[in-house]
């Protein structure tokens, strides 16, 4: 067996794995005045208050899962 074959192969269904849930979180239902972002790991969170925000709201602590 090729084993950088192989370890390519799973580097390529790894990426689009990661962008498949990367999309899923995309679209996923947010609360109002939360948008989501592009970043170079993923996705990213932006809204005010923000972090006060997910302590009381289960949907933002929840978000992802």
């Amino acid at each position: 067996m090729n084993t950088d074959r192989i370890t390519a192969k799973a580097a390529a269904l790894a990426e689009r794995r990661a962008d498949d849930i990367s999309e899923r979180l995309m679209r996923a239902p947010r609360p109002a005045g939360v948008n989501v972002e592009r970043s170079g790991d993923g996705i990213c969170l932006v809204g005010k208050n923000l972090r006060r925000r997910m302590l009381d709201d289960p949907q933002l602590r929840n978000f992802g899962r």
